[in-house]
């Protein structure tokens, strides 16, 4: 039954009962949203305008609609403004914290909105975060977040909010979590299956530090151990303070790891469930379960979880729930008995514990992840253990925001958007400019078609690779393995093993995981596997994490390796057809960019790809100097030779087209006393310019001749792709400038290898 609401002028005594009514309408509906997996929008219900009373609003005075929306609602309140550190949380009761989680979903979506980030499954994980901050001190105890781009409630509540304003942007917090921003970060991570090996680490850290101070004290031990008091489960937390360093006294630290059903696949995941039986101490695993990675979760265990989530009605959750609540420890009895009397109670009924509890870990749930004070209680149980637990819960991504609810891949990660009053998003404004993903995707497209050999491996990034026509064209040639690239590497060699043409389509950051598999079972083995590497060079706002600045150094020392770098859309296209008709491994790489525009490349890029072989683009008049390129950084070449032909600086533009293996008649210009640049958007170490060193010195050419250009040896924080490539001197005016100081011999090195 729909709680009781005031008739219209009617009025309420004060704040409190008025606060008091509308958290228990949308308690009510709340669970309702629940029970109905998201169908309903708060935004979108139409409230009786009997709530204006409420309010204490006269009806006239009502929009006729009668809806209000959580803005309207929410900021009466500002719970929010009070929330400077996880010390104001503690201080609000327990039924404070729903329209805070709400007020903080809005400020999220404001934030992300203006200048785009992770939506869904942020907005999924707020009251998880709001509990795990209410009961546990992260200042003392350890929370380990497994990707972290769901942080941005962890990163508001400890006093960042002010820099997600500037969100991703410099002089703005990350978007993911940063030891650099805050002593409640425990690592910088971006990438999936890492939090449950280092939580183990962490504690076994921990235990081994327990041991000894045991053994300083001669051996004593707690007579308590292993109980459970019951009042730190039932009573709110006192305010904590400031940091207080650790004291010989001081209890050890609490170990948390917050880990997605799409990241708990992860192979170095059960690689750390294997080894969990080392800790022999206190360590929640949280496993949040949403059934999505950047898209649907795929393969057996995620279709595993999925018949579990299908089978379980909100009333079968809330009833894990509550049992689990009613078998809390009483006074003095152990934490161990409170915990063998829950699983008892549950375990039959529910499938999930059949898996984790076959691999001796303690199983609890689902429950539901968004019932905040039920979460309190029970972390606050789960905390006090002495041994490894897991506690399954479920959460909603996107939830509270239509869109985002109903199209989580679209909003996983997205630019800034334009909502409406109805809680709709404006359709941003038509693109006609393609970026390289784009193009890559219909030629890999129009290309199967002609072949039908030719079949297409992602890693949960089907629509980031642009494979999403290429499924639905081709849906028995496209795999997706999940978050297990070194796996989509070998199941290619596999497939090429048998005369197939895979293609295997991930992020240039990811496809670090797999190099054991690409030098073992592709490079060692000569299988014609083509690789297509997105989001190569600098990769925006994703930061230091998903830069990729690596592959042509880790993958050009391969034997048999060839290194492909497309220049245009064109060149994408020649780069494929290219790759897929040599015997042997090709690496096709291309940053997360817009192609150029046509007229700026001036279709110089007819000549097709021949293995080893580069394109002269613009011949200078008697030039002293040639500027050589390896992929996209050629438009940059171009506008610095524009620049330096207005200045009557004559200097010749290389398209290199290839890393490996280099063409000789680049080093041999050399020979012609011909200075040269060489240019990447790569790291300096091992890169596309170090080949060409290499060359030249084994040639016997003067590499003192040679100049390059690239990232220096450092991690690059987050920001606009423009403004990370200019920071680091991979433009047109630092090519120019260079250029001016080679031919007037006083270049001065200023970047670091």
């Amino acid at each position: 039954m729909l709680p009781t609401i005031p008739n219209a002028g009617e009025r309420v005594n004060t704040d409190a009962e008025q606060l008091g009514r509308v958290r228990r309408v949308l308690a009510y509906v709340r669970r309702v949203q629940f029970s109905v997996g998201g169908a309903i929008s708060l935004h979108g219900l139409v409230l009786s305008v009997r709530m204006a009373g409420v309010f204490g609003v006269p009806e006239g005075d009502v929009p006729r609609s009668g809806s209000l929306s959580l803005g309207t609602i929410f900021n009466m309140s500002k719970y929010l403004e009070k929330i400077n550190s996880p010390a104001d949380l503690k201080k609000l009761p327990i039924a404070e914290l729903e329209p805070l989680a709400e007020e903080v979903r809005q400020f999220i979506l404001r934030c992300v909105s203006k200048e785009g980030g992770h939506l869904a499954s942020n907005l999924g994980a707020v009251e998880l975060t709001l509990a795990l901050h209410y009961v546990f001190d992260f200042q003392q105890d350890k929370l380990l977040w497994d990707v972290g781009h769901q942080c941005y409630t962890h990163k508001i509540i400890t006093g960042r909010r002010g820099g997600l304003e500037l969100l991703r942007h410099a002089g703005g917090v990350s978007g993911f979590p940063n030891p650099a921003e805050s002593e409640y970060d425990q690592f910088t991570v971006g990438h999936a299956g890492t939090s449950i090996a280092t939580a183990i680490g962490m504690a076994l850290g921990e235990q081994l530090k327990a041991g000894g101070r045991r053994a300083a004290d001669g051996g004593q031990k707690a007579e308590d151990g292993g109980r459970l008091d019951q009042s730190a489960i039932m009573s709110p937390p006192a305010p904590t303070g400031g940091h207080n360093p650790p004291s010989a006294t001081a209890a050890a630290p609490k170990i948390v790891a917050v880990v997605g059903d799409a990241s708990i696949v992860n192979g170095t995941s059960f690689e750390g469930l294997n080894n969990l039986g080392l800790v022999k101490r206190q360590m929640l695993i949280v496993l949040n379960d949403n059934s999505m990675a950047i898209d649907a979760t795929v393969g057996a265990v995620a279709k595993y979880f999925s018949k579990v989530r299908l089978s379980h009605t909100y009333e079968d959750v809330r009833r894990t729930t509550k049992s689990i609540l009613e078998h809390l420890p009483g006074i003095g009895r152990s934490v161990d008995e409170a915990l063998e009397r829950i699983k008892k109670s549950i375990r039959m009924a529910l499938p999930p514990s059949q898996l984790f509890e076959s691999l001796n870990i303690p199983y609890f749930g689902p429950v539901d992840g968004h019932d905040v004070e039920s979460l309190i209680k029970i972390f606050r149980a789960l905390g006090q253990t002495d041994h490894p637990v897991l506690l399954h819960v479920y959460t909603k991504k996107g939830k509270g925001f239509n869109p985002a609810d109903k199209g989580p891949t679209r909003f996983h990660s997205t630019g800034p958007f334009k909502i409406n009053g109805d809680n709709t998003v404006e359709p941003p404004p038509a693109d006609h400019q393609k970026n390289f993903t784009d193009v890559f995707g219909e030629s890999l497209t129009a290309l199967a078609e002609l072949d039908d050999r030719i079949v297409a491996i992602t890693s949960a990034m089907c629509d980031g690779t642009g494979l999403m026509t290429f499924r639905q064209k081709f849906p028995e040639r496209f795999y997706d393995v999940g978050i297990a690239e070194s796996a989509a590497v070998d199941v290619a060699a596999g497939l090429a093993k048998t005369g197939m043409r895979p293609v295997v389509c991930i992020y240039s950051t990811f496809l670090q995981r797999s190099f054991d598999q690409i030098a073992q079972e592709v490079a060692l083995q000569n299988l014609p596997v083509v690789f297509c590497v997105d989001r190569a060079g600098m990769v925006g706002f994703d930061g230091a994490t998903h830069h990729g600045l690596m592959d042509i150094g880790y993958l050009r020392m391969l034997p048999n390796m060839v290194l492909v770098a497309p220049a245009d859309a064109l060149e994408m296209r020649q780069a494929l057809e290219f790759a897929l008709s040599e015997t042997q491994p090709v690496v096709v790489r291309y940053p997360k960019d817009f192609v150029p525009p046509e007229e700026l490349m001036q279709g110089v890029f007819k000549t097709p790809f021949e293995l080893g072989r580069s394109v002269l683009v613009r011949r200078g008049r008697k030039p002293a100097l040639a500027i050589v390129c390896y992929g996209t950084v050629l438009a940059e070449a171009l506008a610095a030779a524009d620049i330096l032909s207005s200045e009557k600086i004559a200097v010749d533009v290389i398209d290199a087209r290839f890393a490996a293996p280099i063409d000789e008649e680049i080093v041999n210009l050399l020979a012609r006393g011909r200075k040269m640049i060489t240019v990447e958007d790569h790291y300096l170490s091992c890169g596309f310019g170090s080949a060409v060193l290499e060359l030249a010195a084994a040639s016997g050419r003067d590499v003192g001749l040679i100049r390059v250009l690239g990232a220096p040896r450092a991690f690059i924080g987050h920001d606009s792709r423009a403004a990370q490539l200019m920071g680091v001197g991979i433009n047109a005016d630092e090519i120019a400038q260079t250029a001016r100081e080679m031919l007037a011999d006083r270049y001065v090195r200023s970047k670091s290898i």
